[in-house]
C-alpha cells in the first residue's frame, strides 16, 4: 500500500461508484461526508471487510468524515472519523454542516439534529486544532470566509463559524472539503482550498 491519502467527495448514496474508486487505489481514503443514510452505512458494514480495512496500529484504510446527510447513529462505527480526528501525519478532520432544507426533511430518516457539532464540541475541536496546528484539513463544510468567497453565501452556521475561527488561528497548507457540490481549487491567504464535487477525488 502506498503512502498518502485519496480524498473522495460527497457520495450521496452512490455506493457502486464509491466502491469502484476504493477498489482502484492503493492509497488510504477519506470520504468528506454525505456518504448516505442508513442503507448506505449498512452497505459499508456489509461490503467493506473489517479485517481487510485494517492497516495496523488501530487504523483503517477507508474512512468517512460524516457530513450533514449522514445517519449519525453510525458515528461510533470503526470507519467513522468521529466528531473530529487528528492523524499522525498532521491531518485533521472535522465533521458536519447545516442542512438549509431541514424543515423539509424527517428526523431520523434523512435529517439528524446533531448534523453539526454542538457549540461545546466545536470549542473542543478548535482547542485541538490550536494544539496540533495541522498541515492538512479535511472537512465537510469550509470556513465562513471561504463560503462567501467561493459561493457568495453570506449566511453562516455554527460549523462555518467554527472552521473560520480555526483558519484565523492557523493557516494549514491544504484544506479539502465538499458539501457545495462544485469543484474549486485556489490558494487563499497561504492555504490551498479545494472543494470536491460529487465523487471527485484528490490525492495527497
Amino acid at each position: 500500500m502506498k503512502n498518502g491519502y485519496l480524498i473522495i467527495g460527497d457520495v450521496h448514496g452512490k455506493v457502486d461508484e464509491y466502491q469502484k474508486i476504493i477498489n482502484n487505489t492503493d492509497l488510504c481514503t477519506i470520504q468528506v461526508g454525505d456518504f448516505g443514510f442508513k442503507f448506505q452505512h449498512d452497505w459499508f458494514l456489509g461490503n467493506i471487510d473489517y479485517k481487510q480495512n485494517l492497516i495496523g496500529l488501530g487504523g483503517f484504510r477507508h474512512m468517512i468524515n460524516f457530513g450533514n446527510h449522514d445517519d449519525t447513529s453510525y458515528l461510533d462505527r470503526y470507519y467513522s472519523t468521529g466528531d473530529y480526528s487528528v492523524f499522525c501525519d498532521n491531518l485533521m478532520t472535522v465533521r458536519g454542516a447545516e442542512s438549509i432544507d431541514k424543515n423539509k426533511r424527517v428526523e431520523g430518516i434523512d435529517y439528524w439534529s446533531n448534523e453539526e457539532l454542538s457549540y461545546t464540541e466545536m470549542k473542543e475541536a478548535i482547542k485541538t486544532y490550536e494544539e496540533y496546528k495541522p498541515k492538512i484539513m479535511v472537512t465537510h463544510e469550509c470556513p465562513q470566509s471561504i463560503r462567501e468567497y467561493f459561493f457568495g453565501i453570506k449566511e453562516d452556521s455554527l460549523t462555518s463559524l467554527g472552521l473560520q475561527e480555526m483558519f484565523e488561528i492557523h493557516q494549514p497548507k491544504l484544506w479539502i472539503f465538499g458539501h457545495h457540490h462544485r469543484s474549486k481549487n485556489e490558494v487563499i491567504n497561504g492555504t490551498r482550498f479545494i472543494c470536491l464535487s460529487e465523487l471527485e477525488t484528490y490525492q495527497i
